[in-house]
């Protein structure tokens, strides 16, 4: 248990984790890249009592996670040698997920809820439109409805158009695509309609006509 929940948390923070198959550590599914550094996380996370924020923040201040995504000119050789990353010789370019585009197109909007708990909710029930005066506050995207059903597709059109399964089917890692529909979407898209009128009130309510101002905002 302990080797497999630290190489998901590596996961999530790497795009890949150190064991390449999440849900399957069988003879079948090869090694793990870095076998010592897998262990010693696993025995570390026992030690400190299944902390997962423990394990997070020792990740994230790692020298590994905070290695450059750039391959310069000095990295040639390593790049030649190693062009999948597997000796962990620069930090890994990784789109954002579904979830985190949405919630960072609303917080710049000013418009993002970041309650935690409650019930899930359908971005497709909120019929506001761009000429709403005051758009309501949204909730995050870890609460946005997901699944199907025999009248109609449950998962919002947000969450597939970028790689979000829809909770039928086990998922220990995502399809990572880069599609000309992502781009259309967060062109045409009544959500993102919505953000950019709200984040032009935003800056026009606090920046006036302080164009530093609202670059910095």
């Amino acid at each position: 248990f302990a080797r497999g929940a630290v190489n998901r948390r590596w996961q999530w923070h790497f795009g890949t984790g150190l064991h390449r198959h999440p849900s399957d550590f069988g003879r079948q599914a090869g090694k793990p890249a870095h076998p010592e550094l897998l262990d010693w996380l696993a025995s570390e996370f026992v030690r400190r009592g299944y902390s997962q924020r423990h394990i997070h923040r020792l990740i994230v201040t790692s020298a590994t996670y905070q290695m450059a995504s750039e391959a310069g000119p000095d990295n040639d050789d390593r790049h030649r040698r190693d062009p999948d990353n597997a000796t962990l010789w620069r930090h890994p370019v990784r789109r954002l997920e579904a979830e985190a585009v949405w919630d960072g197109l609303h917080a710049a909007a000013g418009m993002l809820d970041v309650r935690v708990g409650g019930p899930s909710f359908d971005p497709r029930d909120n019929p506001g439109g761009s000429n709403d005066k005051s758009p309501a506050k949204v909730r995050r995207g870890t609460y946005m409805t997901r699944g199907f059903s025999t009248s109609r597709e449950v998962t919002p059109d947000f969450l597939r158009t970028f790689d979000a399964e829809d909770g039928r089917e086990p998922c220990p890692m995502r399809t990572r695509t880069g599609t000309a529909p992502q781009a259309l979407f967060l062109m045409n898209s009544r959500e993102v309609d919505r953000a950019a009128v709200a984040l032009a009130d935003r800056l026009r309510t606090e920046c006036g006509s302080d164009l530093g101002r609202a670059v910095e905002l």
